[in-house]
């Protein structure tokens, strides 16, 4: 059988003579016929966006991921090239339009050239989930000062009048409860 060939399968149709593997009673895998047309559609569409997706504060980052959001990416052929929208903190789209050839490079630089030759922008009013940093700890209650220790912190002030009101009103806000709610 060496020098036959498949008639059913010839070498220039799809399938024949090259990955699509042959499996028992002569049947070839239906995914094997389409592997190669399938990887670059799949490459072009679906997995693109979510690599976008998966790879948008390395791509944009730190600091342009965490007000905007990738939320389609359109591609075209020729020369119009792609097009990336892009959802953004309402007041911040400014600032990422005059970022948008810097982060059409980065996009390019990470997804493969020419797939994207303009952003789109969407205004968007709340705060994206996990895109930005966890808010800061709350800064520590200040160490209370005791109420015997204020005419000491206030005795060097000259006048008599403003000394007293400095030790009323020291005395006001050391007695009230700390309220760090």
């Amino acid at each position: 059988m060496a020098g036959k060939t498949d008639k059913r399968n010839p070498p220039g149709r799809a399938g024949g003579g090259g990955p699509a593997e042959r499996r028992g009673r002569g049947f070839t895998r239906a995914g094997g016929l389409i592997d190669a047309q399938m990887g670059r559609v799949t490459a072009r569409r679906g997995y693109l966006e979510a690599r976008l997706a998966a790879l948008w504060p390395e791509i944009a980052g730190p600091e342009i991921a965490r007000v905007t959001r990738p939320v389609k990416l359109t591609l075209a052929r020729g020369p119009a090239g792609g097009a990336l929208s892009l959802a953004v903190l309402g007041a911040l789209a400014p600032q990422v339009q005059m970022m948008a050839p810097a982060i059409i490079e980065r996009v390019n630089a990470a997804l493969g050239p020419g797939t994207v030759r303009r952003i789109t922008l969407t205004q968007s009013p709340r705060a994206f989930a996990g895109a930005a940093a966890p808010p800061p700890a709350p800064p520590a209650p200040p160490a209370r000062v005791p109420v015997e220790a204020v005419p000491e912190e206030i005795s060097s002030i000259g006048d008599d009048d403003l000394r007293r009101a400095l030790e009323t009103l020291a005395r006001n806000v050391l007695s009230r409860k700390p309220d760090f709610s």
